[in-house]
């Protein structure tokens, strides 16, 4: 969904000067709908009556507070758009925004009161636009689609760059799986990503990728731009012995040095099957690939996991990175992050980079590497080598024999 698809909003708050004041401010935004609620229980069933679009929820309210709504939404299945206002610090805002996430809510960020119009619109403005026509109507849950689509090689890599934070030069790319499904467009991640991690299809996914990335990386070699790719790595896949065979064989075959791939692997993903994942988190190292710990800073044991892998990279998680110039106790949880890869000698990794604050504060901070829609959105490969042709100092897209 896009900010101009959304039409209504739901303020529930307890106040009766807040919630005028919510009101005109989304008047203002374009919301052709805007409901009042002056309590949870209220919020609660209008949210059941009609579902909106985004919902503003205050924190503090009498019979049924914030959290509680958000836990009763979870609970229902009910899943509008939300960003959580409160009188309170940001450190609890943010634990509670951490919370909703984890409940599986769709929310977008916390704001303190009084709202203020241009922090509103720029949380809305950070909404994923939904690419493909007509998406919400194809079934594209349906494992059979699904798995016709990674037979016929429908399934392929857009490509995000990651640049240096101080130069903006070019210095690598994450390959992101993309649908290209012939009658619905282009499909997001989120709705096939689940159907294949939950058939088992995760690793055959992987090796996909990896095989179309080592292609890509030949043709641009051809036009002299040799580039780091980063490849994600499902908890699926950190298991037996096939994963590794099948990796150093593709990468034989194109003859691209492993030193310029990188496995991405999330933090719960490790800690899922540790045995295994340890194992072949040094094998492939070992093979001259690097690897990268990835959403860094959303799990429990993220810093017992720098002990245990032999990582090359860390990225810190959009959520320590995207809209945190207010929020000093999330810069100096992020800045000991920072510090801490740099003593442990890892490239460190700036993800959601979404605007030049953001930016701003991750380079001050000390961060070398960043990714974001402000730097770049995903592209396809066509649209990636002009990119790169823009931020890399001397490239000359000259093709020529790869060595």
């Amino acid at each position: 969904m896009q900010l101009a698809d959304m039409q209504d909003v739901l303020i529930v708050e307890d106040s009766n000067l807040h919630r005028q004041l919510a009101s005109e401010i989304c008047q203002q935004l374009g919301f052709s709908s805007v409901r009042h609620a002056a309590n949870g229980e209220e919020g609660m069933a209008m949210a059941r009556e009609r579902l909106p679009d985004l919902m503003l929820l205050d924190l503090e309210m009498p019979r049924m507070d914030g959290v509680q709504v958000m836990q009763q939404l979870a609970a229902e299945k009910l899943a509008p758009y939300i960003v959580l206002t409160s009188g309170k610090d940001y450190m609890l805002i943010s634990t509670l925004e951490l919370m909703g996430a984890g409940l599986g809510l769709q929310v977008l960020g916390g704001l303190k009161k009084p709202l203020n119009k241009n922090q509103l619109l720029d949380l809305l403005q950070r909404l994923y636009p939904q690419a493909g026509k007509n998406g919400e109507t194809c079934p594209l849950y349906d494992p059979a689609n699904v798995r016709q689509a990674l037979e016929l090689g429908q399934i392929i890599p857009y490509y995000q760059p990651k640049t240096d934070l101080k130069t903006g030069h070019i210095k690598g790319a994450e390959m992101l799986a993309r649908w290209q499904h012939p009658e619905c467009g282009l499909i997001a991640p989120a709705r096939f990503i689940p159907v294949i991690e939950q058939n088992d299809w995760a690793t055959e996914l992987t090796l996909s990728m990896l095989e179309q990335g080592l292609s890509q990386w030949q043709e641009w070699a051809r036009h002299g731009l040799r580039l780091p790719l980063s490849i994600n790595l499902s908890a699926r896949s950190l298991q037996g012995n096939s994963l590794i065979t099948a990796v150093e064989s593709r990468l034989q075959r194109s003859r691209v040095p492993a030193r310029y791939i990188t496995f991405e692997i999330t933090e719960t993903a490790i800690s899922d099957s540790l045995t295994d994942a340890i194992g072949i988190a040094a094998r492939l190292r070992l093979a001259g690939m690097g690897l990268s710990i990835d959403d860094f800073g959303t799990g429990f044991a993220t810093f017992q996991q720098l002990t245990r892998f032999p990582f090359t990279e860390l990225k810190i998680d959009q959520s320590l990175v995207t809209s945190i110039a207010d929020k000093p106790h999330l810069q100096a949880i992020t800045d000991s992050i920072i510090e801490l890869g740099t003593r442990m000698k890892l490239c460190t990794v700036a993800e959601g980079i979404e605007t030049q604050q953001d930016l701003d504060i991750m380079q001050q901070h000390g961060c070398q590497l960043g990714q974001g829609y402000f730097i770049a959105r995903p592209m396809d490969a066509s649209q990636f080598l002009p990119w790169a042709k823009q931020h890399q100092p001397g490239f000359n897209p000259t093709p020529r024999a790869v060595n």
